[in-house]
């Protein structure tokens, strides 16, 4: 029998969370808070650079290629360019599909990979410092990335890329850390002191 978990969020929109994630990597105890997917943009800066060096060799061979007396090979060269950006975009439309950010009440998770699926899972308690990192061309679209690193390591270990309003999803990861941080463990209350 499959448990159906709904997403909350601010809004009052739920998600069928068996949409997102296999059915068996959160436990019944286990509430989501969120789970987002990257932003669609992240499609655009997975192809940039194929598009870009796509673009540079058609120019190339379209412009360069007469002179060098090699005009019969321009169009088969511009018809590969354009091969190669479709298939570039393909395979960036199934990371994005692939891409899959969840918060629950007691880790964070991400799952990504299309040949291969990678899941990065932490414990909320075990995360040592999160990043918010908003490059010029994320913050024209409102976008940016959250990066965890994690007590043992001290390195970033995980990235949620391309994040819609990446402050307010940060926001939420704070005080989900800090409310995991302070959870009563076995009967025992955990009391700050200054």
């Amino acid at each position: 029998m499959a448990v159906t978990r709904t997403v909350k969020q601010d809004k009052p929109t739920h998600t069928n969370i068996d949409d997102l994630l296999p059915g068996d990597l959160l436990s019944d105890d286990e509430q989501v808070v969120f789970a987002v997917k990257a932003s669609l943009w992240t499609i655009a800066f997975l192809c940039f650079r194929t598009v870009l060096i796509a673009v540079l060799v058609a120019l190339l061979g379209l412009f360069v290629g007469p002179l060098l007396g090699l005009e019969r090979w321009s169009a088969p060269i511009v018809q590969g360019c354009i091969v190669a950006v479709l298939g570039r975009a393909g395979f960036a439309f199934l990371q994005w599909i692939s891409r899959t950010y969840v918060l629950t009440d007691k880790r964070v998770i991400r799952i990504r990979g299309v040949l291969t699926i990678d899941i990065f899972q932490c414990s909320l308690v075990r995360i040592q410092n999160t990043f918010l990192v908003l490059t010029l061309p994320q913050r024209l679209l409102g976008l940016g990335n959250i990066a965890f690193t994690t007590a043992g390591t001290g390195s970033v270990e995980a990235i949620w890329r391309h994040v819609k309003n990446p402050l307010h999803i940060h926001q939420q990861l704070i005080r989900a850390i800090n409310a995991a941080s302070n959870k009563p463990t076995n009967g025992i209350t955990n009391k700050k002191t200054l």
